[in-house]
């Protein structure tokens, strides 16, 4: 056989595997990665501030990207996420497979390769560790079995490595490693070296059969080149660690394996270029963010210990019942050491809004004139980052509980280049409400059992913006180019001998940690390319002979037919459209032609509350705003409202007095980024002054602002106005999420008309609007 060579650009799941494969089937392999090796040790693993993990800053083990409608973790290192996860290892259900996975994909046909898998990351549960279980997991399996739902609890396989025994020792690939000592520092980086993470095993291995191994090096472009040969490709990658010089290298065979926004954001550049023009429509399409919601419950009954062993160690299965639309989602504990205490009790929801940042970061900070928008939010965590970690774990840290969600989401976001060549997500959070408003209700009710307060991200509290670490999509497997980027074997269309192979190519959220299946969907593609480039039918990865089946614990829970019990908590969400047309002028002094006559502006909205319940109960009282804008002179036609955020009967700093107000960011014809502030402000009158509500109602002054910031320049100020047509409109427009009976979603709509009418009332009488009684 000739050596064939090939280039793997990334070192998480999907490229170990395919590094590993392919340089025991004697490929010459050359693998890049970004990010640095790490020798598994303090300071290797840094243990201060956060800020110094970043990849923005230093180049740190974290790359947290705030992209546009989704706020995006992920990893970078040599092992890729592996690194930071939390371990986890499920199989995908069988009927996440009938969703659009290309043909000769099924549950039952990778079963094989996910015992492979199992074996390569030596998975067990937590049950078998020699320290018993930690005090989170008990907590877990007794509130469940409280709320009767013990039946669908789990124990998840976990890459860990739980022997008891002092010291290093060899792995099975030789590979030293010491013993789990229960320190919850997982998601940071394992100084005990521990975790079973990819640089333990897959990567180690194709190291010894000769990859080599090229970190801190960046690839920017892949072109292909013409040869009488056939397909080559030329990599043009950036070495950070040789100050940043660009170089190249050339192959027969490239393997893109960056992680679903890696993977993606690479080939759309590449394509923005003209290096590989001819990729599918369809790149970019299909993002998915896994479902995830991350939800706390502070001060619970007793002491919770998250930083007590590893991660997740526990779960629960939610089942909607039958039909493709319903709920189908996981609950799981989490877990978190000190060092991200800074963060995590931002979300604390005792705060009120109006003096969050400084009560939150226990720090001076200006208190805002409105709700904290997404680039405010930011901007706060990047200050929180700059905190030094408590020494010793703080007592209300030991008494918060964390729990994380994932399910099957629709899978329909879309990643894109936007102007100046910004990565860009454009997420759907309202089609995907009723799975979001049943994770977080379920969560409420382990909360509830718990005794504490719960509580989501700020993210999600005041602006409707996701976060996932479990980005997948982007270059999804078809089994067309009209549907997809890749065919089921990961090979790009139009492209032979390009393939992805992580994350990205996967055609439907897994509902999952989605860690196994793209290790397990790689193996299977790795496998094929390999016998179809060598000529070999018959080659298959030498452990797979010891690779014994493995009992995936998801398997042997059974649903009733009808679904699991819905949750105790009601968690009925509301959406509405409203329709605005006016005009606008320059402010005197701004950039904008001072000289031209007001110009036509019109709103198109959409306004999501996900859960009523909280919403009534939140001081903030927050909607998520989409749809569309257009202003003269400044949009060329309508353009979307990106993280817009409705807040109603919020306080002004003037007495009783309070105001419905509208934050909606958007992008100018030339780029730049502004941001129209409108409010209807309602003021304390007399019984027979009441006729003036209808003109505060249907009135919406607003200014114009550059950038994100409420400070920003000025740009221009006008009014628009709701017509009597756009009322009618937006009164039928009415729709309630989350319910399916008649009753219920007239309770809703009551309850929305009650608190809106007897707020309107306090507010008239000079009072709070405060709260409905729940």
């Amino acid at each position: 056989m000739g050596q064939h060579r090939a280039i793997v650009i990334g070192t998480g799941f999907g490229g170990a595997v395919s590094a590993c494969r392919l340089a025991q089937a004697g490929f010459a392999v050359t693998v890049f990665e970004r990010g640095r090796r790490y020798d598994q040790k303090v300071p290797e693993f840094p243990r201060g501030r956060l800020d110094q993990w970043l990849w923005e800053k230093t180049r740190g083990l974290y790359d947290v990207r705030p992209i546009d409608q989704m706020r995006v973790v992920q990893s970078a290192g040599y092992g890729g996420g592996s690194l930071i996860y939390a371990n986890v290892h499920l199989r995908a259900p069988s009927e996440v497979f009938a969703r659009g996975w290309p043909e000769g994909y099924s549950r039952a046909a990778l079963d094989a390769y996910y015992d492979l898998v199992a074996y390569m990351l030596d998975i067990q549960p937590i049950t078998r560790s020699p320290g018993g279980l930690p005090p989170k997991t008990r907590q877990m399996s007794e509130a469940l079995t409280k709320l009767r739902r013990k039946e669908q609890l789990f124990y998840p396989p976990l890459a860990i490595n739980f022997s008891n025994k002092p010291g290093l020792h060899p792995n099975k690939f030789g590979v030293l490693q010491g013993g789990c000592v229960e320190c919850g520092d997982c998601t940071i980086g394992c100084v005990h070296r521990s975790k079973n993470t990819l640089d333990m095993n897959y990567l180690p291995l194709a190291e010894r059969a000769g990859a080599t191994m090229r970190t801190e090096c960046e690839v920017t472009l892949i072109e292909p080149l013409s040869g009488a040969e056939g397909p080559r490709y030329r990599v043009a990658y950036r070495d950070h660690g040789r100050g940043g010089q660009e170089l190249f290298e050339e192959a027969e065979h490239v393997f893109v394996c960056a992680g679903s926004l890696g993977s993606t954001e690479l080939l759309l550049r590449c394509k923005e270029a003209g290096a590989l023009p001819r990729l599918s429509a369809q790149l970019g399409a299909g993002y998915s963010g896994n479902g995830d919601l991350l939800a706390l419950g502070f001060d619970v009954a007793a002491p919770f210990e998250p930083a007590s062993g590893p991660p997740i160690t526990a779960g629960v299965v939610y089942a909607g019942g039958p039909g493709r639309d319903q709920a189908w989602f996981l609950i799981e504990d989490g877990g978190f050491p000190r060092q991200l205490w800074p963060i995590i009790k931002l979300s604390r929801p005792h705060i009120d809004w109006r003096s969050w940042p400084a009560a939150a970061l226990d720090r001076p900070w200006a208190t805002p004139a409105e709700p904290p928008t997404g680039a405010a939010l930011d901007e706060i965590m990047r200050a929180a980052s700059e905190r030094e970690p408590p020494p010793v774990t703080p007592e209300e840290m030991r008494n918060t509980a964390m729990f994380l969600g994932m399910g099957r989401d629709l899978a329909n976001g879309r990643l894109e280049l936007v102007r100046g060549g910004k990565l860009s997500v454009r997420w759907d959070v309202p089609s995907n409400l009723l799975l979001y408003s049943v994770e977080e209700r379920l969560a409420q009710d382990i909360v509830a059992q718990l005794g504490g307060a719960y509580a989501v991200s700020p993210f999600w509290r005041f602006a409707h913006l996701p976060i996932t670490v479990h980005s997948l999509g982007g270059c999804r497997m078809s089994d067309s180019e009209e549907h997809g980027v890749t065919s089921g074997l990961g090979e790009v269309f139009n492209y032979p001998n390009l393939f992805v192979l992580d994350g990205a190519i996967l055609p439907a959220a897994t509902g999952v940690n989605p860690s196994h299946t793209i290790a397990a969907v790689t193996e299977r593609n790795i496998e094929r390319i390999i016998r179809r480039i060598t000529g070999e039918p018959g080659w298959t990865p030498p452990e797979r002979a010891h690779a014994a089946p493995y009992a995936d614990p998801l398997t042997a829970i059974a649903i009733p037919a009808a679904g699991t019990a819905p949750p105790r908590h009601p968690g009925l969400g509301l959406t509405f459209r409203e329709r605005l047309s006016g005009s606008w002028e320059s402010t005197p002094g701004a950039a904008a032609d001072r000289r031209a006559a007001p110009r036509q502006v019109r709103l198109h909205l959409r306004i999501t509350i996900s859960y009523l319940a909280r919403f009534i109960s939140d001081s903030a009282h927050p909607g998520l705003v989409t749809g569309t804008l257009s202003a003269g002179g400044l949009t060329a036609g309508e353009t979307p409202i990106r993280e817009g955020v409705w807040n109603l009967f919020v306080a002004t700093g003037t007495g009783p007095e309070r105001e419905i107000r509208y934050v909606l960011p958007f992008d100018g014809a030339d780029g730049r980024r502004f941001t129209l502030r409108g409010a209807r402000v309602f003021r304390p009158r007399s019984a027979f002054a009441l006729w003036r509500l209808w003109r505060e109602s249907v009135v919406l002054p607003f200014r114009i602002q550059e950038g994100d910031d409420e400070h920003g320049s000025a740009v221009g100020e006008g009014v628009a106005r709701l017509r009597p047509i756009d009322v009618v409109l937006l009164l039928l427009s009415f729709r309630v999420s989350g319910a399916a009976a008649l009753s219920d979603k007239a309770r809703a709509l009551f309850g929305f008309v009650a608190f809106f009418l007897l707020s309107l009332l306090r507010i008239a009488r000079g009072r709070s609007s405060g709260a409905i009684e729940q």
